[in-house]
């Protein structure tokens, strides 16, 4: 399960900065997004609010892993911290902000990322 979560925190963080127009293909349909207060559902609606910001670079500091097995049994699901520091735009030299996100992966084996968002919450620190 960390080795998921990694390569799904690497790939998830990466694609935020350089491939915006692939975004919801993280997400399922229905998931239901809290960003910074705004209430968001499926993929779709968080790409199309993120290709509206200004570029970003996320640094990860640190996530942390945890097993969601329905009623003990079944394929389970993972709940996703992370924390980290944001820069916006593309300077440099612009001032890093931190950020807490918190995100429950569904397993999806149709798709590269193997698993898919169904519930995140996402807040920057200023």
């Amino acid at each position: 399960m960390q080795i998921a979560a990694k390569a799904f925190v690497q790939n998830y963080y990466n694609d935020l900065h350089t491939s915006r127009s692939t975004l919801t293909n993280y997400y399922t349909p229905t998931a239901t997004i809290s960003w910074n207060g705004n209430a968001l559902t499926g993929g779709s609606d968080f790409q199309k609010l993120y290709e509206t910001m200004p570029a970003t670079t996320y640094e990860v500091q640190c996530f942390d892993a945890q097993p969601l097995v329905p009623n003990g049994r079944g394929q389970c699901s993972i709940l996703l911290a992370t924390n980290g520091y944001v820069k916006f735009g593309d300077d440099k030299d612009a001032p890093s902000r931190g950020f807490s996100e918190s995100l429950i992966l569904e397993p999806d084996n149709s798709t590269p990322v193997n698993f898919l968002i169904t519930q995140q919450s996402v807040r920057f620190v200023f």
